[in-house]
């Protein structure tokens, strides 16, 4: 039997030019779309500049050109002072009297522990990004609210900050601090304070209790 003769390609520049473009098409396919999670935004840099915010779904992207970094937007982010949760279950387990946190001195010159938490939510992603260095973004944020509530316990006596003031003290920080941060643009909102224990030192807590 004769051997059937294989069929040459007709390599011809046109012929490669469409090739090419066929791979090119299916690989930007398969790397230019970009889905972002419900819960973020996207922040696309072209060239090491911004370009574009991406808000959730299916998006386009310059394949090789365009970097992409998500955001969690909806997440709300939590820092604890003066404590730290050891161990977040039905029976939590917590670090109490970091005193280089919670120590502080009140309007009437005594000293006075304060732990607190503050609840927050990244609301502009591009500043988040770009408006401080990553490795400084927490450390920001908390220098900017130890500040803000020290400055409020410094400006009442101890028994209007253990009693009558509580709840004020909280709400003047969360607007203070929500100042502090749109000033330096870090791109974030406080959306709560949340006062914990207000206790004088151990070494006078007994003479507090008893008045």
């Amino acid at each position: 039997m004769e051997s059937k003769k294989r069929k040459k390609i007709n390599l011809t520049p046109a012929n490669v030019l469409t090739a090419a473009c066929i791979v090119l098409l299916l690989i930007i396919a398969a790397t230019g779309f970009y889905i972002v999670d419900g819960t973020e935004q996207a922040v696309v840099t072209r060239f090491g500049k911004y370009t574009k915010t991406l808000s959730p779904g299916l998006n386009f992207v310059i394949p090789f050109v365009d970097q992409v970094y998500k955001v969690p937007v909806k997440t709300v982010q939590k820092e604890e002072f003066g404590f730290r949760t050891a161990r977040s279950s039905e029976r939590s387990e917590y670090q109490n009297s970091i005193l280089s946190e919670s120590s502080m001195l009140t309007g009437d010159l005594n000293i006075i522990n304060v732990e607190w938490v503050i609840q927050y939510k990244i609301v502009d992603p591009k500043a988040w990004l770009f408006n401080v260095e990553e490795d400084q973004r927490n450390k920001t944020v908390r220098d900017i609210s130890k500040s803000v509530v020290n400055s409020l316990v410094g400006d009442r006596a101890i028994m209007d900050i253990i009693s009558l003031d509580r709840d004020s003290i909280a709400v003047l920080a969360q607007e203070k601090m929500n100042e502090k941060y749109k000033q330096i643009g870090l791109g974030i909102s406080v959306s709560s304070v949340q006062l914990q224990n207000i206790v004088p030192p151990h070494e006078v807590q007994a003479a507090f209790e008893d008045v």
